[in-house]
């Protein structure tokens, strides 16, 4: 039976979907985000063990976008941000132009973690409005709205739905609810896979320069703002060519072969103590949308996230908020 009767549920609890509930709870909606993982940001994940924490997603943000550089603002200005002066410039592109010089680009660090970055987002919602942990596993549109099915939480009932999750996941829960049609322009979404490693050391240690194939990236946590700096804790990101082959590899087959090509050719490290492998499936967007959000007002049903517009955390902004406009104006119309 259904339960947890919401104005709207959202599926995806990254910055798109944080966004649009935000955007939505501040007109008065009863808002639900159920989330699959066990925390918030989608890819501004932060993975918490033993060994302390891995931004094993990407180490911070930029904005050129003003309204989200005012949301970093806020994260700054909370505690839940600091500045990241290394922070590549850029300027937002997308359908309708730049929105800002590069001198305008600000960036920020997640403070404990990159997850720390949407924190402002969540607090906009009431106690209990997002769901740690609960997967939507299938959809069902009926007369009185939508009811969406969870992996050990029940079932959800809302008269509008949000799918702001990768592009492909969302099509898969359309397509099995017999809505390909509404799922078909998501076909036309590309990605880029990245697989990453964690990698912990009872000492501190000297990377290889230049780093070898196939890393891409190697960032050192204790160098990021707010992080402690024991254990020596890395995170590895390999190259583009390297992901697209070995997506399908394990987690311990990946992370090893990312830490023994940064172990280089001694192949020794000074007293591992943890190492863990990721897949980020959709980690990067090479081809969107080419629009800010998908609303379809027959159904009650819209779609939203970084797939829309481009590969950054302000692109997946800017979509939450455009769909949480395009409904708002949907019911004062």
């Amino acid at each position: 039976m259904a339960h947890a009767s919401a104005d709207v549920a959202i599926v995806g609890a990254g910055i798109a979907g944080l966004a649009a509930a935000a955007a939505l709870a501040a007109v008065g909606q009863r808002v639900t985000v159920l989330e699959k993982s066990r925390g918030l940001g989608g890819r501004m994940a932060t993975r918490q063990g033993a060994e302390g924490p891995f931004d094993h997603g990407p180490p911070g943000v930029t904005a050129a976008d003003p309204v989200f550089a005012t949301l970093l603002d806020a994260a700054i200005a909370a505690g839940h941000a600091a500045p990241w002066p290394e922070a590549p410039a850029r300027v937002l592109s997308g359908p309708t132009g730049p929105s800002g010089p590069a001198d305008t680009v600000r960036g920020a660090v997640g403070v404990p973690g990159t997850s720390s970055l949407v924190r402002p987002l969540a607090a906009a919602l009431p106690n209990g409005a997002i769901r740690l942990q609960c997967e939507a596993i299938a959809l069902d549109r009926r007369t009185d709205g939508w009811h969406i099915a969870t992996e050990g939480a029940g079932a959800v009932h809302a008269g509008t739905l949000i799918l702001a999750a990768p592009a492909p996941q969302s099509a898969r829960l359309l397509a099995a609810a017999d809505l390909q049609q509404v799922a078909a322009p998501l076909a036309t979404v590309a990605y880029r896979p990245m697989m990453t490693a964690m990698l912990a050391l009872d000492r501190p240690m000297t990377p290889p320069d230049p780093l070898p194939l196939p890393l891409q990236k190697a960032n050192r946590q204790g160098d990021l703002p707010g992080r402690a700096t024991t254990p020596e804790r890395w995170v590895l990101h390999a190259d583009a060519a390297w992901s697209a082959a070995h997506a399908d590899d394990d987690k311990p087959a990946i992370a090893d072969a990312l830490i023994a090509a940064f172990a280089g050719r001694g192949g020794t490290l000074p007293g591992e103590r943890h190492r863990a492998g990721h897949r980020w499936r959709y980690a990067l967007v090479t081809r969107p949308l080419g629009a800010p959000c998908l609303w379809h007002v027959d159904l009650g049903l819209g779609l939203c996230g970084d797939w829309c517009l481009g590969d950054a955390a302000e692109h997946a902004h800017r979509s939450g908020r455009a769909l949480a406009a395009a409904m708002t104006a949907a019911m004062a119309g």
